[in-house]
């Protein structure tokens, strides 16, 4: 039997940064990776998942702090790894953690974004994001300080592992 590789939407966020003050992360730097970037919400619409959004930012080789302050940031393409992480409260009262690892590249005309996402939750209607890994390709307005993200799951599920959050944790 063959095995179904493909990959559905299971949600678009718009996401709006809100702060740079790291008191307003929504979850410890510990465990995270690179320079904390900021703070904000947004909203998740999908058929399978929906919500309100509060996320946190940490990156590496981040030009973005550059632009915020209006300082030159040097020309052609700049990569810098991303770890962005929150949560997603859904209208029926679910609270879903994601935690993101990817990269982001900016160029003069845009700010292209890509992660894996691995999801947790204790509430048992979402037992099965615990089990898949997410797929998230987006933008980033940096004038707007707004993202786009456009993630995707597989269609079936065929691992039963499921994913751990360090302990230390920021869960629920």
């Amino acid at each position: 039997m063959a095995v179904d590789k493909r990959l559905v939407p299971l949600f678009r966020a718009v996401l709006q940064y809100r702060s740079q003050a790291q008191q307003d992360a929504v979850v410890p730097p510990e465990a995270r990776e690179g320079e904390y970037i900021g703070s904000g919400d947004g909203t998740a619409t999908g058929d399978r998942l929906r919500g309100t959004v509060r996320w946190s930012l940490w990156a590496g080789d981040c030009v973005y702090p550059l632009v915020r302050q209006g300082q030159n940031v040097p020309d052609g393409l700049h990569l810098c790894t991303m770890n962005p992480v929150g949560f997603i409260e859904t209208p029926d009262g679910a609270r879903i953690r994601f935690d993101g690892r990817g990269y982001g590249l900016r160029s003069p005309e845009s700010y292209r974004t890509s992660l894996t996402l691995v999801f947790g939750t204790e509430d048992a209607r979402y037992a099965w994001l615990t089990k898949v890994l997410g797929v998230m390709e987006g933008e980033f307005d940096e004038k707007a300080g707004r993202a786009t993200w456009e993630v995707y799951v597989p269609h079936q599920n065929h691992d039963n592992a499921v994913w751990e959050f360090p302990s230390g944790g920021w869960a629920p």
